[in-house]
This record gives C-alpha cells, structure tokens and sequence, in this order.
C-alpha cells in the first residue's frame, strides 16, 4: 500500500511539474513533492562536503561559518524556506529547491553550485535537505502546496488575486527588460506608497525603512535595495526580470517579515508594483563570474571651463548610473560626467576580518578645472542606516600613491595603505549624521553631514600616521539622502607635501577606495576596500575643435559650388563651339 502511495505522488509531482512550464494553467492545491529516498546517501555525501560549513550537522543554520556572514545560513529544521512558487507558510517544490542549489542566492553568501555540482548531485543534496526537516513533512497528505505563479489557489481564484499571470504589458526580452510602459511604472509606484512599502523599504527603495527586523530565528535582517537588482534573491541569473520582484510579492519570503500580497494586489498590480521596482536599477552589465556589474576600471574626470560647482544637487553634476553600451545618455546628460562604478569587499587579510561588508559597491564621478588647478571627486554609496554612535563614525576615503613620480609602469603600492618602499596618500572623510535617527519616517530633504577630513601616510598596516603638512583636502559637500551617502572631495592638482600626490593631466593614476559603516561598528582595518583602478584627467578640447568644423566646411562647399559652376560654363562652351567634345571633362 505504501509503495502505491509513493508510485501515486510521484506521477502526481510529474504532472504538477509539466502544469508549471504552462503559463496561465489552472493548477488546483496539492501535496508537496515526497523524498526521493534513493537519493538520501549521495546527497548526504554531497552536504557534508559542500553544505554543512554553513547551515550546520543537522541543517540548523549553525555551521561554523555561520558567525561570519550577513544574513544568516538557513535554517532547515522548521521546513522555512524563501524563494518558492507556493503560498507563504508552504513547503517548495523541488523545482524551487534545485533553482536556488543551481544558481545561488545572489547578495548572499550562498553561491551558485551548478557551477560545481553535476545535476544528479543537486538533485541529491536537495533530497538530503528536505530529509532535514524536523517539524513537517514533505511526505505528510496533509501538507498542502499552491502554485500561486501559474495555478489556481481554490480560494482566491476568481476574485483575480490567485495565480500571477502573464504581465498586463507586450513581453519584453533579456537581458536588460527594456521598454516597460511608464503608465505602469507609475501605477506601480502608486501602489508602493498606498501599501506603506516604503515602511520597510524606504523613500527611495534602498532599504533604509526599518532598522529593527528580524527573522524567524531572531537574527538581524534587512529590507531588500531595490536600486540593486543584482543582489535580490533567487535573482542571479536574470537580475534585470521584473518577474523576480513579482515572485516575491506573491509568494512572500518564508522566515522573515516580508509578506505575501495576494489579499491585497490583483496579478496585474504585483507585475506594475514589479515594473516601478524594476525601474529603479541602473542597467549595467553583469560579470559572468561575480554576477555583480563589471566595475568602470577608468574613472575619467571631465574638465570643466571655468570654476566647478561644489554643489552636489547642481545640475552639472547630474550623471547616470547606466552603462551607454545599454541605455543612452539624455542629450542634457551627455556633457556631464560619467558615474562610474566601484566594486567593494571585505577585507580579509588583516585583523578582525570582514566577511559582510554592507557596502559592496560606490559610484564615482569626477570634474577637474585648470582655472582653479583643482580635481573634485563626488562619492556616493547606498547604507541603509547611519550610526548613531560618535566612536564609531562613518566614513569614506581615498587613496592614492603619495610618490607617483616614482613609480614605473604599472608599479603600483600595496592596495591596503601601501608599503615600506611605496607609500599612499590617503585622504579620509569622518561624519555623522545631524539630527538622524534611523527610525525616523522617509526624509525628502536628506540630512546634512558633521564632517571632518583627515590625511594620513601609509606604508603598511602598521604604519599609518598623520601628514605633518598643512591639510589640502576639503569637503566642499555632502549629504545623506533616502539611504544614499554623497561626499564631494577637493583638492589642488599640485601641492608642496612631500606625501601628497601630484595628480597631473592625460596621465593613467592609481586610485583606490576605503569604506566604514560605523552602525556596524566597523573601524580601522575592519573595512570595506576595492582594489586598484585607474583615473585620468581628461584635457581641455582644443580651440581648434571650435572653429576648424566650420572652415572646412566652408571650403567644402566653396569647392563644390567652384566645381559646378566649372562644368557649366565648360558646357556652355561647348554648346557655344568654343570647345571639342572630346575636350570636356570626364
């Protein structure tokens, strides 16, 4: 009778599974896909090598790695699961379970497998996982399971708040899912602010909402950036689909705070709740290896005619995060200069090592003025919420090679505050936010910065010490903004400190970047870094290129109406017997 059981759930799973590649389909509630107990030994082999330094022995989220990482390992014992097809509170199925295994869990330290594993060892360690689970059964009758993407939950399935269906726009194609009508991008936003997302979200969707969540075990977590698609969950491969977004509003988030909103949004509001959520991610091409965007290795600073203004909001400074190989630049944009992206980790060398950086990327842009010999460098990084603690400042900084004259090639110091022989010069921004509080409601204005700037010497991690000269660098502005940190740095070209760098025109320099979160109580080399990248001051359009277009074009049409009027008058001649036929110009 058993073995009837098995064969009937198991032809049961294989139907539910062909319903699913059928968009629109009516699938009526069933039970969840049984443990394929023939797979449980080699599954078990493929978890205590890969898995078990993470989510633990007995699938506990309490691995020996667990300590280190933001958010937490999942926890398998309750059967609490995240990225699924099925109604909050549901088991997965196993298609959601061998997706998640295969591709990872992307802004996670969850990594994509199948870049490791053979499928017959995913679809192994995927049966292990389930036998994981302590307080439910995968092979209960009782266990209910409703596909609420493409089938039918028996309750809601005429009231238009079941299934997801097909979006109310034309398909738009991959990679980047261009072209979605602003009439639904609009309605999505509408949307957002009547069901008070922006109470976890924030006021520009980068999660600066609500500092105090936590999951169903009682760990910290935070609310999703929307203005980085690439980290969402269950995102890695297609980061830029808006049905990623979709999925999460039907199906809720298992074990946190994020709810399902089937009761309160029709199939074809979650998809414009997803296209207004969609719209605020820049499009930027994605590294097939990191699954992050490839970082702008050159950070070109624009001249400027004249002085620079050192106001963040000045219209000079409007820049787009997008790639122009995706998207082009607005004509009223394409003058400015380019925001450029940086790519941040955790330093893991030294110390207490940061595994969890909260930053893991900042944006750049740069104008330079011969007039005032000046460079200005605007950096800006999203952080959901700021400190609120004086000995544990927030802060930013920039770091370059204090003896650039005497480097060779592509002689560079060591990326983290140099070396004995190559030293850096450093300049770091510290502030607080004034009168913040990380619980306030969205602020439109932003909040003004307490700042203070400081220059250092590095020549190692050892040897960081105050410059003795006169500081160059100021902080001409900044902000903090919806979840946004904006800091613009200035500083002369030339200077007389032996250890300030001389930054000169049409020349590739080394830059790099420092970033601290003080809530995390990050500070010294506890730290976000990048690596190494190039800037370069971009020189000043010559005179010519002003006025050699129109002389030549000038000439040109001088010498085309010369031309004419020569064959003319040479028929004319011609005409006149002045001239031979075969005399004519050919």
């Amino acid at each position: 009778m058993t073995n009837n059981n098995y064969i009937k759930r198991l032809i049961l799973s294989f139907l539910a599974m062909a319903m699913i590649m059928l968009p629109g389909t009516a699938l009526a509630a069933g039970v969840p896909d049984p443990i394929n107990k023939d797979m449980l030994e080699s599954g078990k082999k493929v978890y205590f090598k890969r898995c078990v330094w993470c989510h633990g022995v007995e699938g506990g989220g309490d691995g020996p790695a667990a300590d280190r990482l933001f958010t937490r390992p999942r926890n398998f014992i309750q059967g609490t699961f995240k990225i699924r097809w099925t109604d909050s509170g549901e088991l997965p199925l196993d298609i959601n379970l061998i997706n998640t295994v295969k591709n990872g869990l992307q802004g996670s330290a969850m990594p994509a497998w199948g870049e490791f594993l053979s499928k017959d060892e995913i679809l192994s360690v995927v049966q292990f996982v389930k036998s994981l689970v302590q307080d439910r059964d995968f092979s209960d009758e009782d266990e209910e399971v409703n596909n609420v993407i493409t089938g039918v939950d028996a309750d809601l399935g005429d009231s238009g708040k079941g299934p997801l269906g097909d979006p109310p726009w034309a398909e738009t194609k991959g990679p980047y899912h261009l072209g979605i009508p602003q009439e639904h991008v609009d309605a999505g936003k509408e949307l957002f602010m009547k069901n008070k997302c922006w109470e976890c979200h924030g006021g520009e969707g980068r999660g600066d909402g609500n500092p105090t969540m936590k999951d169903d075990w009682g760990f910290p977590i935070v609310a999703a950036n929307w203005q980085q698609c690439w980290n969402h969950r269950g995102a890695r491969r297609d980061v830029y689909n808006p049905f990623v977004i979709a999925r999460a509003i039907s199906t809720g988030l298992n074990g946190t705070p994020m709810p399902n909103f089937r009761e309160q949004l029709t199939g074809p509001e979650r998809w414009q709740v997803a296209a207004f959520v969609n719209s605020l991610c820049p499009r930027k091409k994605i590294d097939a290896l990191t699954l992050k965007p490839i970082p702008d290795f050159l950070i070109q600073s624009v001249y400027t005619e004249g002085q620079v203004v050192p106001k963040i909001d000045d219209p000079s400074w409007q820049s787009s995060d997008t790639d122009d190989r995706i998207v082009s630049a607005t004509e009223e944009l394409k003058e400015n200069p380019k925001r450029h992206h940086i790519a941040m980790a955790g330093q893991i060398t030294r110390g207490k090592r940061n595994f969890d950086p909260k930053a893991d990327n900042l944006w750049v842009t740069t104008r330079w003025s011969a007039e005032e010999q000046a460079v200005y460098y605007l950096v800006e990084y999203d952080q959901r919420f700021m400190s609120a603690d004086p000995e544990y400042p927030d802060a930013v900084a920039i770091q370059w090679p204090a003896k650039l004259q005497d480097l060779f090639g592509a002689e560079k110091p060591y990326f983290i505050y140099g070396d004995s022989k190559k030293p850096v010069d450093i300049w770091k921004a510290s502030f607080m936010a004034k009168d913040y509080s990380a619980t306030n409601a969205p602020n439109e204005k932003g909040y003004q910065l307490d700042m203070s700037v400081k220059e250092f010497v590095g020549n190692g991690f050892d040897a960081l010490s105050d410059k003795e000269s006169e500081a160059k660098v100021e902080i001409v502005d900044s902000i903090y903004h919806q979840g946004r940190v904006k800091v613009m740095f200035k500083r002369s070209l030339k200077t007389e400190g032996e250890f300030d760098v001389q930054i000169p025109s049409e020349q590739f320099i080394p830059v790099s970047f420092f970033q601290w979160s003080g809530r995390d109580k990050e500070h010294d080399e506890h730290m976000a870094i990048s690596t190494w990248y190039y800037t370069i001051l971009k020189p000043a359009l010559p005179a010519s290129l002003y006025y050699m277009p129109p002389i030549i074009a000038a000439v040109f049409i001088c010498f085309q109406g010369w031309l004419v009027w020569m064959t003319k008058r040479t028929r004319k001649m011609y005409d006149e017997g002045k001239m031979r036929r075969d005399e004519l110009p050919k």
